[in-house]
């Protein structure tokens, strides 16, 4: 039986929330309208998936302070062995993994979102492999719905997907395909409705792949030319439009739209101007969407797409072809762009019509993508040194702050606090929750 959740917020703030919310039906009573607003709040309090909400890296929370020292930290709990991985939060539950360093061994672990207290931790067995030094045994972020945790590994050349409970318990365990990647894995899973969607670009044969999210069977298969390795974990066009096309990337591919619901390809186009590998994610703002292209520690270009139809592809708005992040995934916000640049270059460029702003350094090495969290940007370098700027046409730095300890991994956020993952710990900031 699943814990009761915590009561984060109070329900003022979730009648506000809800009041602006669409209604699709008339509310016929008092007990609906309260069902509703704990809905929204529910949702509010989710961060399911790599980068949040539809990947986009967007949080409202107030409570994230813009500085701090270990002093201030509400929480903080030892991982075992090494991960690149982020964190990812439902309700009052926050799941993350970790990889034996020597074997390759995964680690599957649960914690208390409110206080960390360790809630159960599952080891699955794995074999070692090659990889980029800068890479680990654990960069794939898992994915949640409301009774799964969805969780990927690599095992001897295979891309394993497991469904577990969100009290540990087996599901179902299924092979999604061959990867063959001298970097290492990293790729992560999205639930789209009632699939969970992987892409497995590789220099092996490649797909798009759909299990049903309860049982675990192969819904439906997109075959994809093979070819230098993507990482980038797709998106949606739109997570609000009933009918979801799912947004992948890749050199061999290009830009991908993909009906969730059927798996036919609805457009395709971009694929001859990627002409490294696609590590940074794709973004979907202001009618655009946004993929990249990179190699060592530098991204190539940037390109903004219209979105495709059904009897043409997508087409360039512009590119951008300065200080391109090659890994760290673009962030934005309101009508502003962030590209957060490997070696810790930050530039900023109106989102519809591509005009730069500012470029500043900011100094470090990043593989960490930048959120915005209200109106500041926080990016971390490997270092471990978060770096919080102001989401403004014009550059401020608002602030550092070190964690002492070396990190990869896309912090999450969720309850107005921030959960962050070094490589062999996991931190809690933010707003502390009142007893009741």
């Amino acid at each position: 039986m699943m814990k009761p959740r915590h009561d984060w917020s109070s329900f003022a703030k979730v009648e506000f929330l809800c009041a602006f919310a669409p209604l699709r039906e008339t509310i016929g009573g008092f007990s609906l309208f309260v069902a509703l607003c704990c809905g929204c709040a529910a949702q509010a309090e989710n961060w399911e998936r790599f980068r949040g909400p539809n990947g986009a890296g967007q949080s409202d929370a107030t409570g994230i302070p813009t500085t701090w020292n270990e002093s201030s930290f509400l929480w903080k709990k030892r991982l075992p062995g090494v991960g690149h991985s982020s964190p990812v939060v439902w309700g009052d539950r926050l799941f993350v993994t970790s990889g034996d360093t020597a074997t390759g061994e995964q680690v599957l672990m649960a914690f208390d979102a409110h206080d960390g207290k360790p809630l159960w931790q599952r080891r699955f067995g794995a074999s070692s492999y090659s990889m980029h030094k800068r890479n680990s045994y654990a960069s794939s972020t898992p994915a949640l719905d409301a009774d799964h945790v969805y969780f990927m590994w690599l095992q001897d050349g295979r891309i394993m997907l497991a469904a577990l409970t969100h009290d540990g318990d087996d599901v179902w365990r299924e092979d999604v395909g061959p990867f063959e990647e001298v970097h290492g894995f990293g790729k992560s899973p999205v639930v789209v409705g009632d699939l969970v969607c992987v892409a497995t670009d590789s220099d092996a044969p490649s797909a798009v792949v759909a299990l049903d999210r309860i049982s675990g069977d192969r819904r439906w298969e997109v075959p994809r030319r093979s070819g230098t390795t993507a990482f980038a974990t797709p998106c949606l066009l739109d997570a609000a439009d009933q009918k979801k096309l799912l947004l992948t990337v890749s050199t061999a591919s290009g830009l991908s739209a993909i009906d969730a619901s059927s798996g036919e390809v609805a457009w395709q186009g971009f694929e001859n101007d990627l002409p490294q590998r696609s590590v940074s994610s794709p973004v979907v703002a202001g009618g655009l969407v946004f993929i990249s292209s990179g190699a060592g520690g530098n991204g190539k270009l940037m390109i903004a797409a219209r979105p495709g139809t059904r009897r043409s592809g997508p087409r360039e708005a512009y590119r951008l072809t300065q200080s391109i992040p090659n890994v760290p995934t673009p962030v934005v916000a309101e009508d502003l762009l962030f590209l957060w640049h490997d070696r810790g270059v930050v530039s900023c460029y109106d989102v519809s019509s591509g005009r730069h702003h500012w470029r500043e350094r900011v100094g470090g090495d990043y593989h960490s993508s930048p959120l915005r969290i209200g109106k500041r940007i926080f990016g971390f370098s490997m270092d471990g040194e978060a770096v919080v700027l102001a989401a403004e046409p014009t550059f401020k730095l608002l602030g550092r702050s070190s964690l002492h300890e070396s990190m990869h991994a896309t912090p999450a956020v969720a309850h107005n606090r921030m959960y962050v993952r070094t490589e062999s710990s996991l931190i809690c900031v933010g707003e502390p929750v009142a007893n009741n």
